[in-house]
């Protein structure tokens, strides 16, 4: 397995597990690889420095930072009090603001144009620091 370090054509960047170096081509090439913050699938990988491993081995569960257990509490605890809108993020967000809608913690995905124009009409809303469970 081989870590890599990835940009997108936006500017975020973000790690992902591979196979091997051809594993990385082939899934970039066939447009299956996408930023975790953006959707972009305009993907390079960083430049990297070989990582030297310490004699002591240990898992990576054992070596969570502090900042990832909090990401993880919080990730936890907004799973349990907000409700997943999915894909309709935007109108609902903007629904509430506008009193269409009682207001309440949501939890979705939008675009980063949609974020724009939420930000611009002066809606409240806050990126995560993660998308879902199944992106790395």
């Amino acid at each position: 397995m081989i870590k890599y370090t990835l940009n997108c054509n936006n500017g975020h960047q973000f790690d992902s597990w591979f196979s091997d170096s051809d594993s990385f081509e082939k899934l970039r090439e066939k447009g299956h690889l996408e930023c975790a913050v953006c959707s972009s699938k305009k993907i390079k990988k960083s430049l990297m420095a070989p990582v030297v491993s310490p004699k002591k081995t240990e898992t990576l569960l054992a070596k969570q930072s502090a900042l990832e257990k909090e990401i993880k509490a919080l990730k936890q605890k907004i799973k349990a009090n907000a409700t997943d809108v999915g894909e309709n993020f935007s109108a609902e967000a903007r629904a509430m603001h506008y009193g269409e809608k009682e207001e309440k913690p949501i939890v979705g995905k939008t675009t980063l144009d949609e974020a724009k124009e939420l930000a611009e009409e002066g809606i409240p809303f806050t990126p995560l620091p993660w998308s879902d469970d199944k992106v790395n």
